[in-house]
């Protein structure tokens, strides 16, 4: 290392460069975390483009049993149901917003003519005590697979559920265990509702957050602290060398003739550059000589 950076190596600078690395180390690490959830979001884009609009399949399509686990890719694809509403075991998901307006999903289990049952949001409601009744009879309906909640944890009261669990909802024996549909709305009125009080789920959101924003501001926050630090280095490497530069280096000495400051001579001043002069002595008046003579005299 050159020495006019030898500094750096001393337990200040050794300090400041650790806590440098662990912050700018971090700010990778934030930039890179909001890469990947930039790219799991336009995963996601990728496959409610794909999937929303489809054509309906039989679910034995995607899923062969009861047991089967939801692809990722297959989420929001439509299928063709058959089977009757078992609407004496309907629950709310509380807590559920649509158009900025807090309420509750109608979550009704559906018995397949397979005998195999299936959790299905009917749609959305504001009032839990204004519960559209379900048709009755067989039904043939369209609704789009989305994966299971945990609701393992979830403190529920009688009739609700938080998290869309087939595991907390009654009457789902030889269920769907890790699936649920909702049913593509066939058509809405003027208020938004399908014409029995509830209103049609809206379509997912498409939109990719700022996830690449964030990613760009964390790397830049890093690059600043390193330019930061540097900049800092330089500034006291040139502060070290304007005082190693300092006055020492401009001291000029001036060689004084002690008989020639006795005789009566003055330093006269110099040039701005600091030099003096001896002027010639002083010649004194004999008043002044007799008057300092005097002055010898009393004082001996």
């Amino acid at each position: 290392m050159s020495g006019r950076y030898s500094f750096l190596l001393s337990t200040r600078w050794l300090k400041y460069i650790a806590m440098t690395v662990v912050v700018v180390i971090a700010c990778v690490c934030l930039a890179l975390w909001q890469k990947d959830r930039r790219d799991q979001r336009l995963d996601e884009i990728n496959t409610i483009e794909a999937n929303y609009s489809a054509p309906p399949v039989a679910i034995d399509e995607l899923l062969p049993s009861a047991s089967a686990t939801l692809p990722a890719a297959d989420e929001w694809r439509p299928v063709t149901l058959t089977g009757e509403y078992q609407a004496e075991d309907t629950v709310l998901a509380r807590n559920r917003t649509v158009a900025d307006r807090t309420g509750f999903y109608v979550v009704v289990p559906f018995r397949l003519q397979s005998g195999a049952t299936i959790a299905l949001v009917r749609g959305w409601i504001p009032d839990p005590e204004a519960v559209p009744p379900a048709p009755t009879g067989e039904q043939t309906v369209t609704a789009r697979l989305r994966p299971a909640q945990d609701g393992s944890e979830d403190s529920n009261p009688e009739g609700m559920i938080k998290a869309i669990d087939p595991a907390r909802i009654p009457g789902m024996d030889g269920s769907y265990s890790h699936v649920y549909g909702e049913v593509a709305a066939t058509g809405t009125l003027a208020d938004g509702t399908d014409g029995a009080g509830l209103t049609a789920l809206p379509e997912p959101d498409r939109s990719q957050g700022n996830h690449l924003s964030y990613m760009l501001q964390w790397f830049a926050f890093g690059v600043m602290i390193i330019i930061a630090v540097a900049i800092s280095a330089r500034r006291e490497r040139r502060a070290a060398a304007e005082a190693g530069a300092g006055p020492g280096a401009d001291v000029e000495y001036v060689v004084v003739d002690k008989a020639a400051l006795a005789a009566g001579a003055k330093i006269q001043p110099g040039s701005r550059y600091g030099r003096h002069q001896l002027g010639p002595p002083v010649i004194r008046g004999q008043d002044e000589a007799e008057e300092d003579a005097l002055l010898e005299d009393r004082f001996r």
